[in-house]
């Protein structure tokens, strides 16, 4: 990829672009929000908990002080596997996707799901598969028996 397109491609700005495209998308065809109590508490719990999700693996990173940052992964020195990481190998970015799923709870609409399946499609084909390969390459059969343990969303 290319250098300059690879810094503008930070998981946090594509789910940024993928929001606004949805907000878009939903305002283009039928606008409005969900009136639903029930849509709004799920989207709301949602949110929570993919905040939870994401300071929790933040704090673990810099209390085994190692970077999260999602371009600078070769700085990664430790391989964690214990807290929120026990349940998916990638906790920031489930995260993201749920806080993107609250989202589009939130806006309603089929078209806005095409913006979420985007983010999600990055995640799984594009930034997670680099990062994989670093971390098999640096942690090998540590590695290996995480990812035997471990699924990679859940």
């Amino acid at each position: 990829m290319v250098a300059w397109l690879q810094r503008l491609a930070l998981p946090p700005v594509v789910m940024a672009a993928c929001a606004a495209g949805m907000t878009a998308t939903r305002w283009l065809t039928e606008g409005g929000w969900q009136d639903s109590l029930l849509i709004l508490l799920a989207a709301g719990v949602l949110a929570v908990a993919s905040v939870i999700m994401m300071f929790s693996a933040s704090y673990a990173f810099h209390r085994a002080g190692t970077t999260l940052h999602p371009q600078k992964f070769q700085r990664v020195s430790t391989l964690l596997v214990n807290g929120v990481f026990r349940f998916s190998r990638n906790p920031v970015y489930l995260g993201q996707i749920v806080l993107l799923a609250s989202w589009g709870l939130l806006l309603g609409g089929i078209g806005v799901w095409l913006w979420w399946g985007l983010f999600f499609t990055y995640l799984d084909r594009v930034q997670i598969p680099r990062e994989e390969a670093f971390l098999r390459t640096n942690f090998g059969q540590d590695y290996e028996a995480f990812c035997r343990q471990i699924r990679r969303w859940l």
